[in-house]
């Protein structure tokens, strides 16, 4: 059979059991309500914001966790029309019900902190698709937690795989294959995610969670090699100084100037400003400190991961003593909720290894009506700097993928913020947005 009409034969199959899905006279499918106590054990190991259930059906995993714990965010996804639909019917403030194909998931990079699967993953026809999928989608250090059928016996898994099967679509039903601990662990391999745990559980039950490990500490040596290594040529790509660099920045930036820019994103920093400032990264205060030195009033904490970049702010800012500089990760910042009126990042997200988790601690460290100002690059404005980008900067360790879109941004921000300002000039973005 092909992979479409496996497909088919599990949309029709639901089709017809949706309506008696979670009823008690659901029949074999009763035995998936048996899996709901583990799956929520392993879900509350760890805090969470986001989660996306693969093959939810009618929600009934969903529901429990919306009962539970109703200001989280959640998302489900199936293949068959009517679950969706009858699980919309439920009406559950905050999550979001989508028909769709689990082996292609349709949501951005680095969205969700959990993904679960339970009981539905025996009818993917093409499992390593899926665990890629779910690799995509999950944030660095989010969790896969897969329930399904297994059997310990190879012979057993055998006869099931190549016998029974055949025999279970000739009833219409999609089922594709079961796996073994060796199975799963190839696949989450392959996807590059890490299988912390596989056990079998009850009679036919496999209980497996595989990690998307996060990276960012060697990333981030990786950049901060990259970054030492042209320390003595990088104020010059910024500021222009030298002939080579403008020739650089009007071939292949399409002639942006980083000092109109920088000059604009320091403009939304008022000249009186008193209050708590956080720039990340801080890199050479080429730009900025100039800027610093006359804001005799605020209270300024300037952080990088690199050291080199930060004897190179130190020496730049001399006697400046209301700055503080401080060694740190973007994606763990040392500092309370709430703690500054403006977060200021020039040029550092598109560096930043972990951008998710960038943009979750600036926002977390900012206060309520305080100003998130940046600039940094975006794809998908010019071919030749995009190019540029995939096939230079980042292999040389400068910028980091995945890297926004001016959309993808826009909607980015819109969640948590009001955006006053947001200019593109070539494939530079800047803008200026308060947290709500």
């Amino acid at each position: 059979m092909t992979s479409k009409e496996y497909k088919e034969l599990s949309v029709k199959e639901f089709t017809k059991a949706a309506e008696i899905y979670e009823s008690d006279n659901a029949g074999v499918y009763n035995m998936c309500k048996k899996d709901y106590p583990d799956v929520l054990a392993e879900i509350e190991k760890e805090p969470f914001n986001d989660l996306l259930d693969c093959g939810c059906g009618t929600g009934p995993m969903l529901t429990l966790l919306h009962r539970k714990y109703p200001d989280k965010r959640y998302t489900g996804i199936d293949l068959t029309p009517k679950m969706i639909e009858i699980a919309k019917r439920k009406k559950m403030k905050g999550v979001e019900l989508v028909v769709g194909d689990c082996e292609n998931l349709p949501f951005d990079d680095d969205s969700f902190d959990v993904v679960i699967c339970c009981e539905s993953f025996h009818h993917y026809p093409n499992p390593g698709d899926f665990f890629s999928s779910v690799y995509r989608v999950l944030r660095p250090n989010g969790r896969l937690i897969l329930r399904d059928m297994t059997m310990s016996s190879d012979a057993v898994r055998w006869f099931c795989n190549n016998i029974e099967m055949p025999l279970i679509h000739l009833a219409g039903k999609g089922d594709v294959r079961i796996y073994g601990r060796e199975d799963i662990r190839k696949l989450c391999k392959n996807a590059r995610l890490k299988m912390e745990s596989f056990e079998k559980r009850g009679f036919c039950r496999m209980h497996c969670v595989a990690r998307k490990v996060q990276k960012t500490e060697d990333q981030y040596e990786s950049i901060e090699s990259s970054y030492k290594k042209s320390r003595n040529i990088y104020d010059d790509v910024l500021t222009q100084d030298k002939w080579w660099s403008k020739l650089y920045m009007n071939l292949f930036w399409n002639g942006v100037d980083d000092n109109k820019i920088a000059e604009k994103v320091l403009s939304y920093i008022p000249d009186d400003f008193s209050g708590r400032l956080l720039d990340v990264p801080v890199g050479t205060a080429v730009f900025t400190h100039k800027k610093y030195s006359s804001l005799k009033n605020a209270d300024i904490t300037c952080l990088d991961y690199s050291e080199d970049m930060l004897a190179q702010a130190r020496e730049r800012m001399g006697n400046i003593d209301n700055v503080k500089l401080v060694q740190g990760d973007v994606g763990k910042l040392p500092y309370r909720n709430g703690s500054f009126d403006i977060v200021l990042s020039m040029n550092g997200f598109h560096a930043f290894p972990d951008k998710s988790a960038a943009f979750r601690e600036t926002f977390r460290v900012l206060k309520k009506g305080g100003k998130f100002i940046a600039c940094f690059y975006i794809k998908g404005e010019s071919k030749i700097t995009d190019c540029l980008v995939r096939n230079f900067l980042a292999k040389k360790g400068w910028f980091t993928p995945p890297f926004d879109t001016v959309e993808k941004l826009k909607r980015r921000l819109q969640k948590v913020y009001a955006i006053t300002d947001l200019r593109v000039e070539g494939s530079i973005v800047y803008f200026c947005a308060v947290k709500r």
